[in-house]
């Protein structure tokens, strides 16, 4: 005889249907104006508040996991996550100067580009990419994205430009400048129309806006191209002129001068910074920026030098050394937190500084691999460099893989290793072969595209 349980049957409302329809159309900001204790239930149940997040669920985390009760212990914590704030801006910031801005640098020497070309292609990209992934994200879904758009180029305008006009000599491209307002006048035009018009904007709208950046870059390299050929015209006629008798020597010195002010805009080497990051390190920047005054841009009295990369290459070459020489010295030097030469030179409160950011440097140092010309082997540490082949395929794929599956058990997203265990496979010989087949005391040719370097003025020199 079996035994049969009964369940047991609720009988709905209308109330609990409109109870049901108002948790599931809550927005999450409401949240915060109800009593601390049913915020937990609330943030686990709100369907606005699951749809905002990202790796982490902040509502869970502060209302279930630490259990806030009090605005005291809610005000602390927004503290803390300001700081977790600044701490990444500052991540950034370091990022960028660190590995981000040398390999823009040899990728626009190996394009041939010059560093206003650079500018409105890799570092625009760079510049917009976050702002693009943030205006894609559900929390900005009914933002005013065109608002938000202007504001974020007025504050690039005029704090950015503003700020490097005050601190650093600068030089206007009269003709580059013209243009470039011209086309952000057209642009923020035909955005303008798209909007104000009736209906929806439609596809071929967002082609046409998509459209104008494209004809904007076309015409930055044609520009180029232009320069590169009167420049070469220019150099023709310097021969010339230098091969009568006698020579027409202040038409020689103005084509000269015109002949340098447009390789400078043609040039885009590599320069030495050791000078600028000692007087950073010794805090001596901000005093040798201010000499003169608060109101005065000084003008520097020595420009950097060129740097010979070929020779920083292969400085410590030797084909007698052994192909692992010094490979774990090496590999825990590269991993250091603490700038050497920065501790020597700075004081006590620069030395607190280092200190207090050694975990992200370590961690970025442990990511990311280094490919700058002006360190010694352009960053190559062998080690290092192989275990990263490995970590970084997997690092990755693994947050990608779970940023778009979405699953959180708790406060945070739960890890998805099914792809990224398959990554191994692949890395891991590679890596093995990658070290069979390098060495330690110079940088293989697949560290980077290497080429020759791109030193006009020694050319034009030997020209005349």
């Amino acid at each position: 005889m079996s035994v049969r349980t009964k369940r047991p049957r609720f009988n709905l409302t209308d109330l609990d249907y409109e109870f049901h329809y108002f948790i599931k159309n809550m927005s999450c900001r409401a949240v915060m104006r109800l009593p601390y204790t049913y915020r937990c239930r609330m943030a686990t149940q709100v369907s606005d508040c699951k749809r905002i997040i990202n790796f982490f669920n902040y509502f869970r985390m502060m209302y279930c996991s630490i259990d806030i009760h009090d605005k005291a212990t809610e005000v602390l914590l927004m503290f803390l996550f300001g700081f977790i704030c600044v701490a990444f801006l500052w991540l950034m910031s370091f990022n960028i100067g660190t590995y981000f801005s040398p390999v823009l640098k040899i990728i626009s020497i190996k394009l041939h580009m010059n560093e206003y070309l650079a500018g409105v292609t890799f570092l625009a990209f760079g510049n917009c990419s976050p702002e693009i992934i943030a205006n894609l994200m559900p929390v900005r879904a009914d933002a005013p994205i065109f608002t938000i758009a202007v504001g974020n180029i007025l504050a690039i305008i005029l704090l950015s430009g503003g700020t490097v006009c005050f601190l650093r000599p600068f030089k206007i491209n009269g003709h580059s400048t013209l243009r470039d307002l011209l086309f952000l006048l057209l642009g923020v035009e035909v955005l303008r129309f798209v909007m104000i018009k009736e209906g929806a904007v439609t596809l071929g709208e967002g082609i046409v806006l998509f459209s104008i950046y494209v004809v904007y870059v076309a015409i930055n390299i044609a520009d180029l191209a232009l320069l590169r050929h009167y420049i070469k015209k220019l150099r023709r006629e310097l021969d010339y002129l230098g091969s009568l008798t006698p020579p027409p020597t202040n038409e020689i010195n103005a084509k000269l001068r015109k002949l340098t002010s447009w390789e400078e805009q043609d040039d885009i080497g590599i320069k030495d910074t050791t000078q600028y990051r000692r007087s950073r390190d010794t805090s001596n920047q901000f005093s040798n920026m201010t000499s003169s005054g608060y109101f005065v841009t000084p003008r520097p009295e020595n420009l950097p030098g060129h740097i010979d990369y070929e020779t920083n290459r292969t400085r410590l070459h030797n084909p007698e050394n052994p192909r692992n020489l010094q490979l774990f010295t090496e590999f825990f030097q590269s991993l250091n937190p603490v700038d050497e030469e920065a501790w020597q030179l700075g004081g006590w409160l620069s030395r607190v500084y280092l200190i207090a950011r050694c975990p992200l440097v370590f961690v970025l140092q442990l990511f990311i691999p280094v490919v700058d010309y002006e360190k010694v082997k352009h960053g190559w540490s062998k080690l290092l460099n192989c275990t990263q082949i490995v970590t970084n395929p997997f690092v990755v794929i693994t947050l990608v893989h779970s940023g778009v599956s979405s699953v959180y058990k708790s406060w945070h997203i739960t890890l998805d290793f099914s792809l990224s265990m398959w990554s191994p496979c692949l890395t891991v010989p590679l890596a093995i072969g990658i070290f069979l087949h390098s060495r330690s005391d110079v940088p293989p040719c697949y560290h980077h595209l290497h080429g020759d370097p791109l030193d006009r003025r020694h050319r034009t020199g030997s020209a005349l």
